[in-house]
């Protein structure tokens, strides 16, 4: 289904800027770059979370960009997310079969994770969330795994082989959040170190031990160098220089830091700079209406999933603390984070599938796993019409007029007027925004590789008028035919057209 969203509704296309960004790094990690060579004019490559001045690469952690360079290899990065979210259904079943102890809970908690549109709404992006998701899974699962010659279900630990099967899966748990320290730092500080302090709770081997701290330390060093290497300070993170020089920040130095104050957040939120508690409870209670919403794709999803915890109230610890550590450290963020529904959130569905399934099972018993997956197919399928209509003002119009036309080399100029239109995702909780220029660059930029700023096809910024294209195409690109695309604001279409090869 993931795979179907993403590449039918979706088209196979990035739609928020950060998928673009995260694309982009994949395309330099798949050429064996982690930064690319500088374009010959930068201005022209002007795009959030891009950093092309002295080189092009992404500010973003370097984690998710290296999975996804996989699939970019081989001309499918859309893929990736919906093969890494294959696994989600499975960890959610053992994890929630430990928790709650009960086979038919843990079977309807794997049905929600695998139909849940919230969950294979991110599974169809390039956002990421579902590989960090996966990941932490897998690290629960590790660390929670019963000790050696208990029952897991109908699964039991061989005894003799108990101390080998702990330290394997210590070192699984490991690498797991190691992969989400270098891909999310907010979600490794908040979900994975506290699934670390329970392996080592658990694991009292040295090996084990070793293999809880050691890939986790280990990637912690290789971002820091990364951070050296890109920064020149260890602890200053790319996405600070980004932000001090997008114009969009208004110039406000350290403004992505965490907490509240006047000087916090990047671009107005709620009308205004600054970040404030009362800000934290509007964005965090409509992250949850959308949460609510994306859950089994009906309003009151979260009903379901408080009476499943009021079931399992002897063992609601760790959803409880779960909870508050993810709710409440994004508090302390300033981004809305309206895209793909409640996505900051999303570590939150390593119980969310077992408290809907302890709600569901009492009331409908044998029938719970038909009706749960009637119910997130045939609610999640309301959905799909709203990712196919200009989903965050992008689709494959732009891409598709090149195909038809034929254009495979040369330089395509894009020129965008001011203002925009509006458009609203009411099924996802959106009800207004302005689809930008900026956003809608994204159609033809994706056709951009930034390990190969030269030859092929290539798409830039338009320069002012002709004299000027002619100036660049003779120093940068000469001997390839121009075409200039321009965007109609109101209607969010392009027109093509043909304007030869200026410099022969």
């Amino acid at each position: 289904m993931a795979a179907f969203v993403a590449r039918v509704p979706l088209q196979g296309m990035p739609h928020v800027s950060d998928e673009l960004a995260y694309t982009w790094q994949a395309r330099l990690f798949a050429a064996g770059m982690r930064v690319g060579p500088e374009p010959e004019l930068p201005q022209l490559w002007t795009y959030p979370f891009w950093m092309a001045e002295g080189g092009g690469y992404s500010p973003f952690p370097p984690g998710w960009p290296l999975l996804l360079a996989a699939g970019e290899a081989l001309g499918a990065g859309w893929l990736v997310n919906p093969l890494l979210f294959g696994l989600l259904p499975g960890l959610i079943y053992l994890l929630t079969l430990r928790w709650t102890g009960e086979e038919a809970v843990a079977r309807a908690a794997a049905v929600v994770a695998a139909l849940s549109p919230g969950a294979w709404l991110l599974a169809a992006s390039r956002m990421s969330q579902t590989s960090v998701l996966v990941a932490l899974a897998l690290a629960a699962v590790c660390v929670t795994w019963p000790r050696g010659g208990q029952a897991l279900g109908r699964l039991r630990i061989d005894p003799e082989g108990r101390h080998l099967n702990r330290v394997l899966l210590a070192h699984l748990a490991g690498l797991a959040v190691a992969y989400v320290v270098l891909a999310r730092q907010l979600d490794a500080l908040l979900v994975g170190g506290p699934l670390l302090l329970c392996g080592l709770w658990r694991h009292r081997a040295l090996a084990a031990w070793a293999g809880l701290v050691g890939p986790p330390a280990l990637a912690t060093l290789l971002l820091l160098a990364d951070n050296a290497a890109l920064t020149g300070d260890p602890l200053r993170f790319p996405m600070t220089d980004f932000f001090a020089a997008w114009p969009g920040s208004d110039g406000r130095p350290g403004c992505n830091r965490l907490g509240f104050g006047e000087d916090v957040g990047c671009h107005p939120t709620l009308g205004s700079y600054g970040h404030t508690p009362e800000k934290a409870w509007i964005i965090g209670r409509a992250s949850l209406e959308r949460l609510d919403v994306l859950l089994l794709g009906l309003p009151g999803s979260l009903l379901l999933a408080l009476a499943g915890a009021w079931r399992l109230r002897r063992r609601l610890a760790p959803a409880v603390v779960l909870g508050l550590l993810v709710v409440g450290g994004y508090a302390l963020y300033w981004s809305q984070g309206a895209a793909y529904g409640a996505r900051f959130y999303h570590p939150l569905y390593l119980v969310l599938p077992g408290l809907v399934a302890a709600g569901a099972v009492p009331l409908l018993r044998r029938w719970a796993l038909p009706v749960l997956a009637l119910v997130c197919l045939g609610a999640g399928s309301r959905f799909l019409p709203d990712l196919a209509h200009e989903y965050w003002c992008v689709d494959a119009g732009l891409v598709r007029q090149l195909e038809a036309a034929g254009v495979e080399e040369g330089v395509v100029f894009l020129r965008i007027p001011e203002g925009g239109h509006d458009a609203a995702w009411p099924s996802m909780k959106i009800d207004a925004m302005e689809c930008s220029g900026v956003l809608e660059a994204t159609e033809g930029f994706v056709l951009n590789d930034p390990s190969r700023p030269t030859g092929g096809l290539q798409v830039r910024h338009a320069l002012p008028d002709e004299r000027q294209a002619t100036i660049y195409m003779s120093r940068a690109h000469p001997g390839q035919p121009a075409w200039l695309a321009v965007l109609d604001p109101v209607a969010g279409t392009w027109t093509l057209v043909s304007l030869g090869v200026l410099a022969p």
